[in-house]
């Protein structure tokens, strides 16, 4: 198998690695090679093929005017760039797509990906559970942004994280990755965290975070 990866591809699930092997074999594919930093797609080109992370890792990242950079997501393998909106009308690149680390893409035209999904079912049935799970991973994305201070952002984090409802949690990202994933400038993240302790809805040790005030912390959210 040429790229063993592909079997724990959601777009590939249910399928043995020899169907996997045939499939490619039957349409024309490449494969790119994009180095630490390198942009592999940019935000509003016209997307022509399924691209699928190989290796490495990928980010999808947004720029406002003012020149601020917030990071959507990163894109490990074997997942895929994009694809839900592959076959939308007038489909371009929603984000730009940079290379986190050395990075290898599988590249498979549309019309190619069409044409396989049209002959196996299996195929057809995983793209479409894909399109309906990112749906509501977009969905659970845009509430999360409609908190719109720092304070609530990271209050609906940590409410994410398992052991919460204990009053215990474990921060699984750096500060400066936290401040990416919310699109904030790292010290005003830091701010707000000392001024949640100070107010006595947190304590903190490093990455040991004990919630002392769950309604507090429930109040930044608005919920």
């Amino acid at each position: 198998m040429r790229f063993p990866v592909l079997k724990n591809s959601p777009l590939f699930g249910g399928l043995s690695d020899p169907e996997i092997e045939k499939l490619l074999d039957s349409v024309n594919y490449r494969v790119r090679y994009f180095h630490t930093g390198s942009v592999a797609a940019l935000a509003g080109e016209e997307i022509s093929s399924l691209m699928i992370v190989l290796s490495g890792s990928v980010r999808g990242e947004m720029t406002d005017l003012s020149g601020r950079t917030m990071k959507i997501e990163d894109i490990n393998p074997p997942h895929a760039l994009a694809a839900a909106v592959l076959f939308g009308g007038g489909a371009k690149y929603p984000v730009n797509v940079i290379a986190n680390i050395d990075s290898e893409l599988l590249i498979i035209n549309k019309h190619d990906y069409l044409t396989l999904m049209a002959g196996d079912k299996r195929l057809l049935s995983n793209y479409l559970t894909f399109i309906c799970n990112k749906a509501q991973f977009l969905s659970g994305r845009l509430r999360f942004h409609s908190f719109h201070t720092i304070k609530g952002k990271f209050a609906h984090y940590l409410s994410s994280l398992p052991g919460a409802s204990s009053g215990k949690v474990r921060v699984d990202r750096s500060q400066q990755e936290l401040s990416e994933y919310f699109g904030v400038a790292r010290p005003s993240l830091a701010r707000a965290i000392g001024e949640m302790e100070q107010d006595g809805l947190i304590s903190v040790n490093r990455r040991e975070i004990r919630l002392l005030d769950l309604k507090g912390l429930s109040k930044l959210t608005g919920a």
